[in-house]
């Protein structure tokens, strides 16, 4: 395709966005070898396969949950007050996962010959604006009957209608906040609500051994009427924001989005990971530079990996987030609390080891570092091994300790999934496969993938039988 099509003559008033739009899907009709029909196919069986398997996720989701409530039941007014505060602390992260990949983006085609011309901002970006509005809408309507059919509470209609009002709240105030600075104060805000309410809640059933009583009617009919309102304010603020919306933040979330599709399609999460710890490190901008104490050589490389951690605040504060969801669900779902104890102590562990996959990924930085591999490797464990350890006394009250034996195994195998996980080369895709009756399987592949959960699915299971 060439541009003098679509290039104005010198002096000449460049063109409307819509005219110019309207060019380019001429111009696409061209090379395209798929039709309507195809494309309406393929659609439907996306949309068939997710309804189905949707379907059975959501009905085996809520046998389970009732399941674990009828072995060990719990408090109604805690598990239903914690439910909240999850569900506003879960808002502020989706608010802040908006934010984080624009949520408006443009490709590096568009940025370079659309973005930076003298277009109409607006038009340009209204129909991906109503795109996003339209998808955040029907995503959060769908996640809200989903939630009522997990819980089987009823009032399906009233949690859709919910979802899909603060779903278009959502999706327009992150157009709003993309066009201002500091755009993700208010993910501080929500998570900060729902994180105290949880707490809350979870000191009053441990000091008190009583919690706020879960209202008498359900208020699904009250949280959709007031979604409306700042659902109608935001999109008319979003839409009169399209035009300052810069292209730096336009930019910006492309990166995040290629690199989850690149990430999705080769298995390989390192590829998602990199780029979110470059974006971490350059949020941290300036750091004062401080003196090692002196020593040998693994002593300067622990105090570099302390130091690391000190200036990523963000593993702190995952830390303490993942040590109250323990003692939340020990309060709602008593009988999960060990499986969930183990699955997040890897969590808040693999939080601390960017330093260990950081001298697992880079030949050059161990050659330029010296001594051997599993030297440098083993100096790096130091800290998760640390941060699991610290963080599993601080949940065994919430949990219990069990037999000594049991905390000694689970520790050290939740320490050895981090390194697994962390150690991970890059993928390799000419493995070996398998030959089944349901077809051939990458044996290899699997390998590769399940490296460091596959021993975090045998503590959960020795947890479990233990227990």
């Amino acid at each position: 395709m060439t541009t003098t099509a679509l290039v104005p003559p010198p002096g000449a008033a460049p063109p409307r966005s819509g005219e110019l739009k309207a060019r380019l899907r001429r111009a696409r009709r061209k090379h395209r070898d798929r039709s309507i029909g195809d494309l309406l196919t393929d659609l439907y069986m996306i949309a068939f396969l997710i309804a189905i398997y949707g379907w059975a996720a959501v009905d085996s989701a809520g046998d389970f949950l009732h399941r674990q409530v009828a072995a060990a039941p719990s408090d109604p007014g805690a598990r239903y007050w914690i439910g909240v505060g999850a569900g506003i602390a879960l808002a502020g992260f989706v608010w802040q996962g908006l934010t984080t990949v624009g949520p408006l983006q443009v490709g590096p085609a568009v940025q370079s010959w659309l973005a930076s011309t003298p277009l109409s901002r607006r038009a340009l970006l209204a129909p991906r604006f109503a795109g996003l509005a339209l998808a955040g809408s029907l995503g959060a309507a769908v996640l809200g009957a989903a939630s009522a059919a997990v819980g089987r509470s009823g009032g399906y209609v009233w949690a859709a209608l919910a979802g899909l009002a603060w779903g278009t709240t959502f999706a327009a105030g992150t157009v709003a906040a993309q066009a201002v600075v500091g755009r993700r104060w208010p993910a501080r805000v929500l998570s900060g609500f729902g994180g105290l309410l949880v707490l809350g809640v979870v000191l009053a059933h441990g000091l008190w051994n009583r919690a706020p009583a879960a209202p008498g009617t359900s208020i699904l009919p009250a949280v959709a009427l007031a979604g409306v309102l700042p659902a109608v304010v935001l999109l008319v603020l979003a839409v009169r924001a399209l035009p300052r919306i810069d292209r730096a933040s336009l930019s910006t979330g492309a990166r995040f989005a290629s690199a989850a599709s690149s990430a999705i399609l080769l298995l390989d999460p390192s590829m998602l990971a990199a780029v979110v710890e470059n974006q971490r490190w350059r949020a941290v901008g300036r750091v004062r530079s401080r003196r090692f104490w002196p020593g040998p050589r693994w002593w300067v490389l622990l105090q570099a990996d302390l130091r690391r951690v000190g200036r990523t605040r963000a593993s702190l504060a995952w830390w303490a987030v993942l040590v109250l969801a323990v003692y939340a669900v020990a309060v709602a779902l008593p009988a999960v609390a060990g499986a969930v104890q183990v699955i997040a102590a890897y969590l808040a562990a693999d939080r601390f080891a960017g330093g260990l996959r950081g001298i697992s990924r880079s030949a050059g930085l161990r050659r330029a570092l010296g001594g051997s591999d599993a030297e440098l490797k083993l100096i790096h464990l130091v800290v998760p091994a640390l941060a699991a350890t610290l963080w599993w006394l601080a949940t065994v009250p919430a949990v219990g300790a069990g037999p000594p034996w049991l905390a000694v195994l689970l520790v050290v195998g939740v320490t050895a999934t981090v390194y697994r996980a962390a150690t991970r080369g890059p993928m390799v895709y000419g493995g070996s496969v398998g030959e089944t009756p349901m077809g051939n399987i990458p044996v290899d592949l699997i390998r590769q993938v399940v490296r460091g959960p596959d021993v975090l699915f045998v503590l959960v299971a020795a947890q479990i039988l233990v227990r």
